[in-house]
């Protein structure tokens, strides 16, 4: 399946200043250093590998009852965390609980399916078990063995042959020590002995592989497309007998990359602009953790191309502005809606936000609504999500008629489109 917004963003590339160590990585996978294969599987190198971490066993200590109120009880939590397994880094999750996942460096095989490289790892203290299911596609389990002898190579080929496994092995240099990484299918559900080393990933069965074009970036990007709108759930097992379960709903599309000042990158769960670095990838939500938006601009499902949320380099690289909302551009007279219940706590005019107004949805969770024609609440309204608060305009610092919108968390900037779910999500265009 395709999302909508693909063909619209097609005019969208990679800069070349992309990240160095993932296109060391794509030409290291485009001229098959050292990789040894016995049966013909694509290698799918759209860019570097990743990994998202199940982080299990989150200690949190509460009174055990009212008569022993010093007696400690131990509960868990988990969550995720993306890993980019190539540079061993983490990319946390926003302040809404939602994570944007990099696609990863896989294997294609015409006979066992796609592996797509995002892979997961379950960690913690107390774990006995761990189930985890997927109700679209498949998931397998991925491992990386170092330091091969030939014989261990010619078995896993073996293996490979046998339909046991998918493998690639691979080698710096001629003759020096090879290394594999080994993929197993598990199918669609499953439960296993907690293992700290295993890595699980995203699996897509030969029957489902969608058709494929001749375009290696799109039919990757289609197959991956198989987890739009699929749930990924997770049930941990601790010694004493005890579980919980959290449902994460996953979404794909391009995401956009933001580098530090270190030279290190983020991944952001929006979409990317013109001239913007951005790698395809899923976006994991939890359904448990996470508040939803409505969209705050009647009939107008489009974010400004050119003003995006978050650091951008000014032309010829000199420093950076930072945005901290979104601009919805829309004609003039437009409703504001409400984006979720809450109170009108501020409402004014300066010369950079124009007419505004500020909505307080508790726990430090707030929205501004900027660049307004009008404002038609007053300060200590409560407000109810989708009532009409005011109109769009151009007032303020502003070069058209558009919504400026910010979400807060605790007064922190967050990326508003994070805010909405994967139905909203995909409607969006960038314009």
């Amino acid at each position: 399946m395709k999302r909508a917004y693909h063909d619209l963003m097609e005019q969208i590339s990679v800069p070349g200043g992309l990240n160095d160590r993932v296109l060391q990585a794509v030409r290291q996978e485009a001229a098959g250093v050292g990789t040894r294969r016995k049966r013909t599987a694509l290698r799918a190198a759209v860019c570097a590998a990743c990994a998202l971490a199940l982080v299990l066993g989150t200690v949190r200590l509460a009174p055990r009852s009212a008569e022993e109120p010093g007696l400690p009880q131990l509960t868990y939590s988990f969550g995720l965390t993306a890993y980019a397994a190539d540079i061993g880094e983490t990319i946390v999750p926003n302040a809404n609980g939602g994570l944007a996942l990099r696609s990863g460096t896989g294997i294609w095989d015409p006979l066992q399916g796609y592996f797509t490289g995002c892979l997961f790892q379950v960690t913690g203290e107390n774990l006995q078990k761990v189930t985890l299911s997927v109700d679209r596609g498949g998931l397998y389990r991925s491992e990386t063995r170092k330091a091969l002898s030939n014989d261990e190579a010619q078995a896993l080929w073996q293996a490979e042959e046998n339909g046991e496994l998918v493998c690639s092995v691979y080698g710096a240099d001629e003759g020096a020590p090879m290394n594999a990484d080994v993929m197993t299918a598990l199918g669609s559900d499953v439960t296993v002995d907690y293992d700290p080393s295993a890595s699980y990933g995203f699996w897509v069965p030969p029957e489902e592989l969608p058709t494929a074009s001749g375009d290696m970036k799109q039919d990757t990007w289609d197959s991956i497309d198989t987890f739009d709108g699929a749930h990924l759930t997770v049930e941990a097992t601790f010694l004493d007998g005890k579980t919980e379960t959290r449902t994460y709903t996953l979404s794909t599309g391009r995401l956009r990359l933001d580098r530090y000042e270190n030279g290190t990158w983020t991944v952001l769960p929006q979409l990317a602009g013109d001239e913007e670095a951005y790698v395809y990838g899923i976006y994991a939500v939890s359904e448990e953790e996470s508040r939803w938006f409505q969209w705050p601009v009647e009939g107008s499902n489009t974010i400004s191309l050119s003003n995006p949320f978050g650091a951008r380099w000014n032309p010829g690289g000199q420093g950076k502005t930072v945005h901290n909302g979104i601009d919805i551009p829309a004609e003039r007279g437009t409703p504001v809606l409400a984006a979720a219940d809450g109170t009108v706590t501020e409402t004014g005019f300066d010369t950079e936000r124009g007419n505004y107004l500020m909505i307080d949805h508790g726990d430090g969770l707030t929205t501004l609504y900027a660049a307004c024609s009008k404002v038609d609440v007053n300060e200590g309204d409560p407000v109810k999500a989708g009532t009409p608060i005011a109109a769009v305009g151009s007032t303020g610092r502003s070069t058209g008629p558009h919504l400026h919108f910010e979400v807060r968390q605790d007064d922190v900037p967050q990326n508003p489109t994070a805010y909405f779910d994967a139905d909203v999500r995909s409607t969006l265009r960038m314009g």
